[in-house]
């Protein structure tokens, strides 16, 4: 597939700091998502990637990942977007909020790749960057924990492959996480929020019965029968909001039929890995996640990584500042610092969910939702 055409209008804005380049780019797209090169109007931003996907305004920034796994979690996002594979999102409104936020799915090879590149003086430039640009919502992704070839989607009937990987694919993870925690949540607060008072949060606690969790240092395993619960979560980073990304991702992929080839080896954590214990122990919570009439954004299919709908359009990174100044540009500005400016500035990491870290760029914190273990 040839990588979407480009139309760029540069326009300059004075700034006492220098100038400022503003690209605006709109995508002409009629295949699926493709991977290439960082488009040099968000270069200043993500540069520092190898290769970039767009998927409906959603980022997708790796370096040193193979270009089949980054093409494996595009079409997995692209597969959550639009999961009846007509060409549009199922849920605008998710799809608007993802983009102001700035949503970015960032791929390394390892954990170790991603921890070397945040503390470096590179991404002290590029942080820069986001700052001026709006800051995206970020949710790392490592390529050695994406198996295109996993049980997983055997499991859910999505694909007939007899000779699969024990291995989990992250990528169904990762990137509901950021789907959910960057768009789903703030759109439907009430509903699918992150705080104990939604409908949500209220089910995952009724989840948990008594077996506790790690970060209120009262865990117990739900599978020992030492307490009466069906989820619970050891990790001490985990807070509530955290708990409640989890739940949701185990309970939706269980639905879906992603756990179940694995269910022995996750009960420590989460004991519904199929959609007829899911049904049976949690009614509210499975009519919840089947009521797609009432909550579009919600998949009745497994993404397998393959993605054939024609998507209409992808907008791509917005400016902040002027969408501030301005009001909101359609297909989204981006500033370019010119290379002649030195600036010494950094990402800093603040302790957050999931047994990882969230990054916080000029005081804004971003989710990386993560799991110690999957």
């Amino acid at each position: 597939l040839e990588h979407p055409k480009e139309v760029v209008s540069p326009m300059r804005v004075s700034h006492v700091i220098g100038t400022l380049c503003v690209g605006l780019r709109v995508h002409d797209v009629s295949c699926a998502p493709s991977v290439g090169p960082v488009p040099e109007d968000v270069k200043a931003t993500m540069g520092w990637g190898d290769s970039y996907a767009n998927v409906w305004g959603v980022h997708i920034v790796a370096r040193g990942v193979a270009e089949k796994k980054v093409q494996h979690a595009a079409n997995v996002m692209a597969a959550y977007l639009d999961n009846d594979r007509d060409g549009k999102v199922d849920d605008k409104a998710v799809r608007d909020m993802l983009i102001e936020n700035t949503a970015m799915l960032v791929m390394f090879q390892t954990a170790d790749d991603g921890d070397a590149f945040w503390s470096s003086f590179e991404m002290a430039w590029y942080g820069l960057n986001m700052m001026l640009n709006g800051e995206p919502w970020m949710q790392d992704l490592y390529g050695d924990e994406t198996h295109p070839g996993s049980c997983a989607f055997t499991s859910a009937g999505v694909s007939d492959e007899s000779d699969c990987s024990d291995d989990f694919d992250a990528s169904l993870e990762e990137v509901l996480h950021l789907v959910t925690s960057g768009g789903v949540s703030q759109v439907y607060g009430a509903d699918w929020g992150e705080d104990e008072d939604s409908v949500l949060g209220r089910q995952i606690i009724e989840l948990n019965g008594n077996c506790g969790n790690g970060y209120t240092h009262d865990y117990q395993d739900p599978s020992s029968g030492a307490c009466e619960g069906w989820y619970a979560y050891d990790d001490e980073t985990c807070d509530f909001p955290c708990l409640v990304t989890e739940g949701l991702y185990w309970s939706l992929t269980s639905l879906l039929g992603a756990q179940s080839y694995r269910a022995s080896s996750i009960e420590q954590e989460w004991r519904l890995a199929n959609a007829t214990k899911l049904a049976k122990h949690a009614s509210n919570l499975t009519a919840m996640l089947s009521n797609t009439d009432a909550w579009p954004w919600l998949p009745t299919t497994l993404p397998d990584g393959s993605y054939s709908g024609q998507p209409d359009a992808v907008i791509p990174y917005q400016c902040q500042l002027l969408r501030t100044l301005f009001g909101r540009f359609p297909t989204g500005p981006s500033f370019v610092l010119p290379g002649r400016l030195l600036v010494d500035a950094s990402a800093t990491a603040i302790q957050g969910q999931g047994g990882r870290k969230r990054r916080a760029i000029g005081g804004r914190v971003n989710l990386r939702c993560r799991r110690a273990s999957s």
